[in-house]
């Protein structure tokens, strides 16, 4: 089948200085020639060393911030970027698909995706945001002002997020690591899964994964990922496939092997020269596969490129959906499925029901049929009960009360 973003633009945009940072760790690079490659930032110092074409670098806000940053504030980044929309529509113009990476917690990237985000949809461009989640250690203003952002800018009208905790790297690396040792690892190790996504997008040639499974997949849910990645330079077929997967699952961005068989989701992919077989191929994702708990929904691409020759690298993103929203999305899906009732029939239950809603703590908290079965519980609260009735929140049945 044919993958309708091959032999399109696929456009990188790096925003703020994690974007800058992942955009630098692969400029230059064979695998990043075919992409498209822009860079946005309100402080000049992200944008030095870049040394990308004319016009895809642009210093937002220049003229009032004078290249110094935003200083963490939200609102100056999100102004900063909303001056330059006709400058990021001209350096978007063309693109058939947009991935935006970023770090969340700042002022230039928390306050100019939702520019960004307009933009893209303006020009009717698919969008995947990618970015990462502050350190704890950075205090919980930045963690509050990254989820916040999340919830209020992206989440209801990307095409797809996904969220990267820099926490992850605390689970496999010494305490005794220096923390500009720590950003390293996570812009390198980032700087690779992207790569792996846009080349499987672009031109899965032996594996297509579709940017449509992304959105189907992602749309309305917020999403934590862990990311792995395997990469074996070596033209010797014999035992690098083995060589990836063990790489893979010690990344200091996936958070341990368990990562694996914890998720909801995985996006697998595999890169490799002119010699990848689809025989390698089958082993290497079977080999991964089995890390995947039973009913895990698996998106698969792998491709292959002269850029690649000699080398091979396996990536994994793990998915795994914040619980709160995957209750609200089945209860949306069920209440739209659910018939409408008209006023008269309504007005012969509202007698009976007009004393549990003016007393809704009366109600018993039936579980129906999973009464008798184990609970499910998140912090706390038995999701076998409706939210609705968890929460004692009166139901609008279309009349006040008294009418």
């Amino acid at each position: 089948m044919e993958n309708p973003v091959e032999n399109k633009m696929v456009t990188v945009l790096g925003i703020g200085g994690a974007g800058c940072r992942v955009l630098r760790g692969f400029v230059g690079s064979p695998a990043a020639a075919s992409l498209r490659l822009l860079a946005v930032d309100t402080d000049r110092r992200g944008l030095e060393g870049l040394n990308l074409p004319e016009g895809s670098m642009l210093l937002a806000g220049a003229r009032w911030r004078g290249g110094r940053g935003c200083g963490g504030n939200v609102l100056d980044g999100q102004r900063a970027l909303a001056h330059e929309r006709a400058a990021l529509e001209r350096m978007l113009a063309g693109t058939s698909m947009l991935l935006v990476v970023g770090g969340l917690g700042g002022g230039t990237t928390s306050g100019g995706v939702s520019v960004v985000l307009s933009v893209a949809r303006k020009l009717e461009i698919p969008t995947l945001f990618l970015v990462t989640l502050p350190f704890t250690l950075e205090g919980h203003s930045k963690r509050k002002t990254a989820e916040e952002t999340v919830k209020n800018e992206l989440l209801g009208l990307a095409d797809a997020v996904l969220c990267l905790p820099n926490d992850l790297l605390f689970s496999i690396l010494d305490s005794t690591t220096p923390l500009s040792e720590a950003f390293r690892l996570a812009d390198r190790e980032f700087s690779r899964t992207v790569l792996a996504l846009t080349a499987v997008l672009r031109h899965g040639n032996l594996l297509a994964a579709d940017f449509n499974n992304f959105v189907a997949l992602l749309k309305r849910k917020k999403s934590y990922c862990s990311i792995g990645v395997g990469l074996v330079e070596s033209a010797e077929v014999n035992g690098r496939i083995e060589a990836a997967m063990e790489q893979l699952l010690h990344s200091p961005l996936l958070g341990g092997a368990d990562k694996l068989g914890e998720a909801d989701a995985v996006v697998f992919s595999l890169l490799g020269g002119p010699e990848l077989s689809i025989g390698e191929t089958k082993a290497a994702l079977e080999l991964a596969g089995r890390y995947v708990k039973p009913g895990a929904e698996l998106i698969i691409g792998a491709s292959t490129g002269e850029e690649w020759s000699g080398m091979l690298q396996l990536t994994a993103v793990t998915i795994r959906f914040d619980a709160e929203t995957v209750t609200v999305e089945a209860m949306r899906k069920e209440t739209s499925r659910m018939p409408r009732r008209g006023r008269a029939a309504a007005g012969a239950a509202d007698g009976a029901s007009t004393q549990l809603e003016l007393f809704p703590l009366l109600e018993p908290l039936s579980k129906g049929i999973m009464e008798k079965t184990m609970p499910v519980l998140w912090n706390g609260e038995d999701l076998d009960i409706p939210t609705f009735k968890r929460r004692n929140a009166a139901v609008d049945n279309g009349k006040l009360v008294g009418e």
